[in-house]
């Protein structure tokens, strides 16, 4: 498979665009909808970039904003499908005043042995928390998962209308190009000389792959995050000042 080698630079890329590309064989021998494991952004991105599965693959993880999705394959738009195979959960925690954080969740989890790709987004509110799991492993969790963190805990299945809004500000900045190097620079509160010199070190990813190019054209839809900084997403260019510079719409996550 020659458009293997096309996409990827390591052992664990081949192996993605690999297994994807025999999902999608499957779903043509069988006329139905498979689904891979959850999925990081970065490999979701990697899936996006290959041309030979434009038409034939989506992705989804439960809910609008979810960043660790399933790879959906489809080749017949006659196929069936089953639906997403995974269960929103939520725990409940009888001490009002305890706090667990996405790590306690995550932690709880991976010592019951399950692997990092059963389990989708992890969302916590104080002593609220969501996670979506994969079908699969849904029996071994609702009989195991009794604690997270120090607190015993009960869980139960979910409704996709729990799911909430992740929080965001909406700000203006002015750019003199929409160059990687500059808009960092005044996304992230920092000189161009500065972003570009982080770009470099590899801290800088636009849709979650890590970019070394500060020349790098960026536009809106596109995800920008920056190691200790935070992360933001382009709303789009909203004007031009007289001297030429952009005016920038952004999406700051809180």
């Amino acid at each position: 498979m020659d458009f293997i080698k096309k996409y990827t630079n390591n052992d664990e890329e081949k192996i993605l665009i690999k297994k994807t590309d025999d999902l999608i064989h499957r779903s043509e021998k069988t006329y139905s909808v498979l689904y891979s494991h959850f999925l990081t952004p970065a490999e979701q991105t990697l899936l996006s970039r290959v041309e030979e599965f434009y038409g034939m693959i989506s992705f989804d993880g439960g809910y609008p904003d979810a960043e660790r999705r399933m790879c959906r394959v489809k080749c017949d738009e006659y196929a069936y499908d089953e639906g997403l195979p995974a269960i929103l959960y939520s725990v409940d925690i009888s001490d009002s005043d305890a706090e667990i954080s996405h790590r306690d969740v995550l932690g709880s989890l991976m010592g019951l042995g399950i692997k990092r790709e059963m389990a989708g987004d992890i969302l916590v509110n104080g002593n609220k928390a969501q996670f979506f799991c994969h079908k699969s492993v849904c029996d071994y969790v609702e009989m195991n998962l009794q604690k997270i963190g120090r607190y015993r805990v009960k869980i139960q299945r979910g409704v996709l209308s729990d799911i909430p809004e992740p929080e965001t500000e909406t700000v203006s900045i002015n750019v003199s190009s929409m160059r990687l190097d500059s808009v960092c620079g005044g996304c992230f509160g920092l000189s161009r000389t500065k972003a570009a010199e982080a770009i470099k070190r590899g801290e800088v990813s636009v849709n979650w792959l890590i970019r070394y190019d500060g020349d790098k054209e960026v536009c809106a839809g596109d995800k920008l995050s920056m190691r200790g900084k935070g992360k933001i997403e382009i709303a789009g260019i909203t004007g031009m000042s007289k001297k030429g510079r952009l005016f920038v719409e952004i999406k700051r996550y809180i």
